[in-house]
């Protein structure tokens, strides 16, 4: 998880919460699609680099065991 994502759902949750307390069911509404949309962003940058993950090992196991060229 990015910072970005972890600052995006912190501050949709205190709009959630601030929507909730003071009634207004816009702010709450949009701060938890705000939150949830932060979750989304930072579980797909976690599944992307998780691929390359296993795609970079899955190279250096056919190569032989060699990395591969930097070019």
């Amino acid at each position: 998880m990015t910072m970005k994502h972890k600052i995006q759902q912190a501050v949709g949750s205190a709009r959630e919460k601030a929507g909730a307390a003071t009634g207004n069911r816009r702010l709450e509404v949009s701060g938890r699609a705000q939150r949830r949309s932060a979750q989304v962003r930072s579980t797909a940058t976690d599944v992307r680099r998780r691929a390359t993950r296993v795609v970079r090992e899955a190279q250096v196991k056919l190569r032989g065991g060699r990395a591969a060229d930097p070019s």
